[in-house]
C-alpha cells in the first residue's frame, strides 16, 4: 500500500474538476461511502417528509420561524442529516466553540434550514482590512468576541423559490442565536459574525441587509483528499505517532493539523484550487469595529432590531416577495424539494449527470 502514490493519484483527479464539481464530488463521497444504519435511514425519511413545502406560492407569508438549539443526541442527528442531505458541500465538524441550530416553522414544525456558529477565521484578509484588524490584536484578545457562520443553509424549495438562504442568514443574527452563544461562551459578548460565500463573490448574502461585503478572498484554497484516502492515512499516523495524534485531537481544528502531519510524513504537497469567495461581516453593535481595534472600551448599542419576527418580516417584504414574482414571471417556480439521499446509491457519473450536466 503506497499511500503517497494514492494521494498523488487522488489529487490529480481532483485537479481536473471545476470548483462546483469538486464541491459536489466531496459531498457525494461523504454520502456514498458511509455505511448508514437503519435508524439513520429512518430519520432521513422522517426529515425528508418534514421539509417545508408550500401548497400555494404565497404560503411563504405564513412562515413564522422558531430556532431550536441543538442539545440532545436526537437533535444532533437531525441537524447532521439536514446538513448533509440538503447541502451540496462536504461537512467537516471541527472541534472548538460551536453551537448548532435547527430552524423550523412554528405552525407545522417543518424544517426551514440549519445554522451553525463556530470559532472564527484566524485570518481573513477582506474582513480584517474592513475592520482595521492586525494579527496581534485578533489573536491576543479580540478574536474571541466574534464567531463564524459555518453553516447557513435553507431547505428546498424555500431556498430557490423564495431566497430562503437570506432568511436563514438574517436569523444567524437573531436574538435566540446570539443569546444562546453568549450563554455558552459568556466570558465575552458576541460582537460580530463572519461568513463566506460557497462560490465566487455573488451569493445569498449579496445586498442582504445587516451583512456587509468586505471583498473577495484570493481563492487559493488547499484541496483536501477524498475521505477514504484521508482515513487510510490517519490510521497509519495513529500507528506510527499515537501520542502526537492524541495531542492533535485534544486541540482545535484537528483535521487541518493532522493533514499537515500526513503531508509532511509522506512528503506530499497538496494542490490548491482557484476558488475565490466573497467575505461578509455582520456587525452587531454600533462600535463593534472600534472595540475590536482596541480604540474604545465601549462597544456601543445593538445596531439593529434582531427580533425573529422583525428579521422574518424584512425577508418577506424585501426579498421573498420580489423573488417569487420573478420566479413566476419567468416560469421558474419549482415545486420540488431537494434532498441528496439518492447519492447513497448513485455512482459519481450518475451524480454528475443529475446535478451538474442537467443544471
Amino acid at each position: 500500500m503506497n499511500i503517497k502514490k494514492l494521494f498523488e493519484q487522488d489529487f490529480n483527479k481532483l485537479l481536473k474538476m471545476t470548483i462546483k464539481e469538486y464541491t459536489l464530488y466531496r459531498g457525494w463521497h461523504q454520502i456514498h461511502h458511509k455505511t448508514w444504519s437503519t435508524p439513520e435511514k429512518q430519520r432521513m425519511w422522517e426529515v425528508k417528509q418534514s421539509l417545508w413545502m408550500p401548497e400555494q406560492p404565497e404560503d411563504y407569508q405564513n412562515i413564522h420561524p422558531i430556532i431550536i438549539p441543538v442539545v440532545t443526541p436526537d437533535q444532533n442527528l437531525t441537524w447532521n442529516i439536514l446538513r448533509i442531505f440538503t447541502h451540496s458541500a462536504h461537512w467537516n465538524a471541527n472541534k472548538g466553540r460551536i453551537k448548532r441550530f435547527i430552524v423550523m416553522n412554528k405552525s407545522d414544525l417543518s424544517y426551514l434550514g440549519i445554522i451553525s456558529l463556530g470559532s472564527d477565521f484566524i485570518s481573513l484578509k477582506p474582513r480584517d482590512e474592513h475592520i482595521g484588524w492586525d494579527r496581534d490584536a485578533r489573536l491576543k484578545k479580540f478574536l474571541r468576541y466574534t464567531a463564524m457562520g459555518s453553516s447557513i443553509s435553507p431547505t428546498q424549495p424555500l431556498g430557490f423559490n423564495y431566497v430562503g438562504g437570506k432568511l436563514i442568514a438574517l436569523l444567524v443574527c437573531s436574538k435566540p442565536v446570539i443569546d444562546t452563544w453568549n450563554s455558552y461562551y459568556n466570558k465575552e459578548t458576541l460582537l460580530g459574525i463572519t461568513t463566506t460565500s460557497l462560490y465566487g463573490g455573488f451569493s445569498q448574502y449579496t445586498r442582504l441587509k445587516h451583512w456587509k461585503k468586505c471583498g473577495t478572498s484570493e481563492g487559493k484554497i488547499l484541496m483536501e483528499p477524498s475521505d477514504d484516502i484521508y482515513n487510510m492515512a490517519r490510521e497509519e499516523m495513529k500507528k506510527l505517532h499515537p501520542d502526537k495524534v492524541r495531542e492533535i485531537y485534544a486541540g482545535s481544528r484537528p483535521k487541518g493539523k493532522l493533514l499537515s502531519m500526513i503531508y509532511s510524513n509522506y512528503k506530499v504537497r497538496p494542490p490548491s484550487n482557484n476558488a475565490p469567495r466573497g467575505s461578509y461581516w455582520c456587525k452587531l453593535y454600533t462600535k463593534t469595529n472600534e472595540y475590536l481595534r482596541g480604540e474604545t472600551e465601549d462597544f456601543g448599542e445593538p445596531l439593529f432590531d434582531n427580533n425573529v419576527n422583525t428579521l422574518t418580516d424584512l425577508w418577506k417584504e424585501r426579498y421573498a416577495k420580489n423573488r417569487l414574482k420573478n420566479m413566476i414571471d419567468k416560469a421558474k417556480y419549482n415545486k420540488d424539494s431537494l434532498f441528496y439521499d439518492d447519492l447513497i446509491k448513485l455512482s459519481w457519473e450518475e451524480t454528475k449527470e443529475k446535478y451538474l450536466r442537467r443544471g
